[in-house]
């Protein structure tokens, strides 16, 4: 890089926040709208290669004119996002729903939604209800759809039509039948979630997510039930009943897996099974991925 570089990306940052503040206290747009600016971190990076490219295209003063053409076309596109852009329906609205078990033997549910608080428990107290879900929400409505024919329940929320837009805020709180067995899935885009599911018939869970933070407890289970968790950034615990024969395979860049107070620290990845998973009918096999791991494992989960 040639000495004397100069970057203008951030002074035009500077520019940029303080035209925004200066149309916020004028009035010209609301306040409101200030969480838009969040949705433009992809634009960092593009502008700052953008304007490397530009100072090695062209050479002297007109590599330094390109630089500041770009990064003004930056700040002028910006400034017009956060006042022309779609606003998010204002306020956190709330739904719910909930349908009859009817003659349904077997259940799924699948989340797929951009960040997300869940909440998940098994509940012997819903009645003749299958589930019962509450969504406290900020962005598009989520669509709650069931499908009795095949017993399957998705719970989803579009994005609004404005790049690198995410929704702001998703909360849920499932309640499921233990009447059923149930398969559960979660596509996230970044999850925070409590599973409790001592008394849930688990046929298997997936959760593909970019980053995750997972506290899982779990009953007796039923024939070997697969549990599998894909992310970038995972935090996982698990508790399961004592004896519960259990296989863990944990795979990324960096592994921490603490299976009945045994640690392993790892590059690469990590194993471990229980004495008794070898020949058991009945247990769980755990494979979690991701750049970054932390896994723990432990026997103070509740018998069903």
């Amino acid at each position: 890089m040639r000495a004397g570089y100069r970057s203008f990306f951030w002074p035009g940052v500077l520019i940029t926040v303080g035209i925004i503040a200066l149309l916020v206290s004028s009035g010209v747009i609301s306040a409101d709208r200030l969480y838009l600016l969040l949705n433009l971190w992809p634009v960092i990076l593009i502008v700052i290669g953008l304007e490397l490219l530009g100072r090695r295209a062209f050479q002297g003063a007109a590599g330094e004119v390109a630089a500041v053409l770009i990064v003004a076309v930056a700040v002028a596109g910006a400034i017009a996002y956060v006042a022309i852009a779609p606003s998010v329906p204002g306020g956190t609205n709330t739904l719910d729903s909930a349908v009859a078990t009817g003659s349904v033997e077997r259940a799924s549910v699948e989340v797929d939604v951009g960040a997300a608080n869940l909440t998940v428990e098994g509940s012997s107290d819903l009645g003749g209800d299958l589930y019962r879900a509450h969504i406290e929400y900020t962005g598009a409505r989520p669509d709650v759809a069931f499908d009795r024919s095949t017993g399957s329940l998705r719970i989803s929320q579009s994005n609004e039509n404005v790049p690198f837009f995410q929704n702001r805020n998703f909360v849920l709180t499932l309640k499921l039948s233990p009447g059923v067995p149930w398969t559960i899935t979660n596509n996230t885009g970044a999850l925070a979630a409590t599973f409790r599911l001592a008394n849930v018939h688990l046929h298997s869970m997936e959760f593909n997510t970019g980053a995750g933070r997972d506290d899982i407890t779990l009953g007796t289970p039923s024939g070997i039930v697969p549990i599998t968790v894909n992310g970038a950034a995972l935090t996982v615990s698990i508790h399961r009943p004592g004896g519960t024969a259990t296989s863990v395979a944990v795979s990324g860049a960096a592994v921490n897996l603490d299976a009945d107070g045994r640690q392993t620290h790892a590059i690469g990845s990590a194993n471990w099974e229980s004495p008794n998973f070898s020949g058991a009918t009945d247990g769980y096999r755990f494979e979690i991925n991701g750049a970054a791991c932390n896994v723990t494992v432990d026997a103070t989960g509740a018998n069903a």
